[in-house]
């Protein structure tokens, strides 16, 4: 009978181990040490209800810093991949999710889930590599920038390999072509980094079928750049009211800070501004600086006038202009007196 409980006991445990085994969250980095204005990959799996990139922070010690200039997330099947260009100081530092509802052994929970990692400057090749991560349904291309040195560099994608020399911190666009690749996830070594691709069905703006990648998160891929604004609207029109579930790399684009869009922006599951259109260069309107200009003048002026009014009330009279005024004085005071004479001898 002892014997008996004790197995259940145990059965019971491993039970609940498994559990949370395989409910628990798990942020997977690249490496624990990376160098400064280095590519940070991560994989995150676990039972999440949401997640957004707004819930993925990089701490600096106990101080979140700002969020990296850039920046991605995606969810493909049951991974989130995310990937970030680190900041040039060195520190320990820590990747953190906060705010993401997710369930562990059944309970749902919003505890905050830790990472640590460094950034300290070694001799060791590193590389700056934009995106960390690709999700396309055409031909892409990613860039590539050498630190601490010059480095000779091989890139190998759908067996095809493009070896360049790079020069420390010049960025070199590489391209690569998806032809004749079907949808799915494949790997792009980059020397000892690895950049997982996402292949994606291309998409017509009628009701063609839409290639699934999972069940929560659908991906509707199409090259944007070559439609008019009716076949936008009409591919806009398609995509339905949630794309906030879907990555904006799958429906459109997101434009950098000295960009803007030219069409229609939608929110998506990393910006509340993913780009249905292009990616221009952002107009510099000269409006604010007339006005500033104009109004600057304004204060200059009444401050010179106010200065010369005050002045001249201040200013003390020359000898001239006090010899002018006492000769005036004189001269009325002497009508006046002659005014009361002849008054007088009318009288009599």
């Amino acid at each position: 009978m002892k014997k008996s409980l004790s197995l259940l006991f145990v059965l019971i445990l491993f039970a609940i181990l498994t559990i949370n085994l395989i409910s628990a969250i798990e942020i997977k980095l690249s490496k624990d040490s990376y160098n400064p204005q280095e590519t940070l990959q991560a994989e995150i799996t676990g039972s999440f209800v949401s997640l957004s990139i707004e819930n993925i922070l990089i701490y600096e010690g106990d101080t979140p810093r700002a969020q990296p200039v850039v920046s991605d997330l995606t969810k493909q099947g049951d991974i989130y991949y995310f990937y970030a260009i680190l900041p040039s100081q060195e520190s320990n530092y820590s990747i953190k999710i906060e705010n993401a509802e997710y369930t562990e052994a059944g309970t749902k929970k919003t505890d905050a889930i830790t990472k640590a990692f460094k950034i300290i400057k070694t001799n060791a090749s590193s590389l700056q590599i934009n995106p960390g991560f690709i999700s396309t349904s055409t031909d892409f291309s990613v860039k590539i920038k050498a630190l601490n040195s010059n480095q000779e560099i091989t890139a190998v994608f759908n067996q095809k390999s493009q070896d360049f020399f790079s020069i420390e911190d010049i960025e070199k666009t590489i391209s690569f072509s998806v032809t004749n690749l079907t949808s799915g996830k494949y790997d792009l070594k980059i020397n000892d980094y690895t950049l997982p691709v996402f292949v994606i069905e291309k998409t017509s703006i009628n009701n063609t079928p839409i290639n699934q990648t999972n069940q929560t998160n659908i991906n509707q891929t199409l090259n944007v750049s070559g439609l008019n604004k009716t076949e936008i609207d009409d591919y806009i029109k398609n995509l339905g009211n949630k794309t906030e579930s879907l990555s904006c790399s799958s429906i459109g684009k997101i434009c950098l800070d000295n960009q803007e869009c030219d069409g229609k922006t939608l929110p998506s599951l990393e910006t509340i501004n993913c780009c249905i259109g292009n990616c221009v260069e952002a107009k510099k309107s000269y409006l604010g600086k007339i006005i500033g200009v104009i109004l600057l003048i304004l204060i200059i002026g009444f401050v010179v006038f106010v200065y010369l009014r005050a002045k001249k009330r201040q200013k003390p009279k020359s000898t001239d202009e006090i010899l002018k005024d006492k000769e005036k004085q004189f001269q009325e005071r002497m009508k006046e007196d002659s005014s009361e004479v002849i008054g007088r001898l009318g009288k009599i």
